[in-house]
């Protein structure tokens, strides 16, 4: 009989532990009920508003080697699409040191035209007039041309191990006193049909650039590259010589430096940023506003004046 009451006992506690695990579990599913009528109660549709200020767009980078060429677009939506309307109608005044240059109208394609050249050194006002609209202006300087020049030092001749052979260039860039903006890209060259296939990227090493497109590639020589462009900076060498070489394979190309104006920098800058990060597809990255100096507008009213450096195989 002892033996059976023990049992009892036994019995009764069991089953009064597996009442309150029973409990425990209901007070757990009732949390995760709770929480859903809330999660439900509390869901509301949102609808993001894409409607913002329509702007006109102006574009033009002022090139002494060039005629004038303007376009003058209005700005959409983001949740818009088809062709930028052009601000057809719209009329165009160019100054030059003050004194009027140029005038017309932006045509039906959007673009307005004048067949004169722009000079080093000078400065250029831009005057947008539109019914309706307020007065849009801008205004640039146009630089000097890089002051560059080039000695190519050749390497051994190729073998079966390496198809090509490695050239050596040292570069002068006799920078002028004031602010310059140095930009430098490279072009493929085949002629005599002078096809150019621009060169996406440039590796080389030079205290003067500015890193803020360098991309980390161990495949590269130097262990990365800069895409597009590279920029270069006079830092604290202003009207000095700046001295950098970079390595070749032995082929046509060109090599192209041009140096722009403040706003035009600020703006390949800031453009090539957010192309960087659109490339890289990163989620959480802030986007980088574009560079503008368009005043009741947007876009770019600058200047890039350019050097070209053509070596052949």
């Amino acid at each position: 009989m002892r033996f059976e009451g023990k049992k009892t006992v036994l019995l009764k506690s069991w089953w009064a532990f597996q009442f309150t695990i029973y409990l425990m579990k209901m007070k757990q599913y009732l949390y995760i009920l709770i929480l859903g009528i809330s999660l439900i109660a509390c869901e509301e549709e949102v609808f993001w508003d894409f409607e913002v200020e329509q702007k006109i767009s102006v574009n033009c980078v002022l090139n002494p080697d060039s005629t004038v060429r303007l376009s003058a677009f209005y700005s959409r939506n983001l949740n818009e699409n088809g062709p930028f309307a052009p601000v057809a109608g719209a009329r165009v005044k160019l100054f030059e040191d003050g004194v009027l240059w140029g005038n017309g109208e932006i045509g039906t394609d959007g673009y307005f035209y004048l067949a004169s050249k722009p000079i080093e050194g000078k400065t250029y006002a831009l005057e947008l007039s539109l019914e309706g609209e307020p007065l849009v202006t801008a205004e640039t300087r146009v630089q000097e041309k890089p002051d560059i020049s080039s000695v190519v030092h050749y390497g051994k001749e190729p073998t079966d191990e390496n198809k090509s052979r490695i050239d050596t260039v040292e570069y002068t860039l006799k920078d002028q006193v004031g602010e310059d903006y140095y930009w430098n890209y490279g072009l493929f060259w085949y002629s005599p049909k002078e096809w150019y296939n621009f060169n996406g990227s440039l590796s080389y090493i030079s205290p003067y650039i500015d890193d803020f497109n360098r991309v980390i590639d161990v495949e590269e020589k130097n262990g990365f590259y800069h895409a597009y462009y590279v920029r270069l900076t006079e830092k604290e060498d202003d009207g000095k010589e700046l001295c950098f070489s970079k390595e070749f394979a032995a082929r046509k190309r060109i090599d192209v430096f041009f140096n722009a104006d403040k706003h035009y920098d600020k703006y390949m800058k800031s453009s090539l940023q957010q192309d960087m990060i659109d490339r890289d597809d990163l989620p959480f990255a802030e986007p980088i506003q574009i560079y503008s100096n368009i005043t009741n507008g947007t876009g770019i009213f600058g200047s890039a004046s350019f050097t070209y450096l053509y070596f052949k195989e």
